[in-house]
C-alpha cells in the first residue's frame, strides 16, 4: 500500500511542477506579446500581438483556476 501511495504522491508532485511550468510559460508569453505590441507599427502585427496577449492571458487565468481547484 505504501508503494502505491508513494507513487501517487510523486505523480501529483510531477503534475504540480508541470502546471507551475505552464503558468510561467503563459506569463512569459503575455510579457512577450506586450513588449512586441509596443514595438509593432503594422496594423496586422498590432492585431496579432493583441490576439496573442489575450490568448496567453486566458490560458494563464485557466491555469490559475486549475491550481485553485487542487
Amino acid at each position: 500500500m505504501k508503494l502505491f501511495q508513494a507513487h501517487r504522491q510523486k505523480a501529483a508532485e510531477a503534475a504540480d511542477r508541470i502546471l507551475l511550468d505552464e503558468i510561467q510559460k503563459a506569463k512569459s508569453q503575455m510579457e512577450t506579446a506586450y513588449i512586441n505590441f509596443q514595438d509593432a507599427l503594422e496594423p496586422d502585427l498590432i492585431d496579432y500581438y493583441i490576439y496573442a496577449g489575450n490568448a496567453a492571458w486566458k490560458r494563464y487565468c485557466f491555469l490559475l483556476h486549475q491550481v485553485r481547484e487542487q
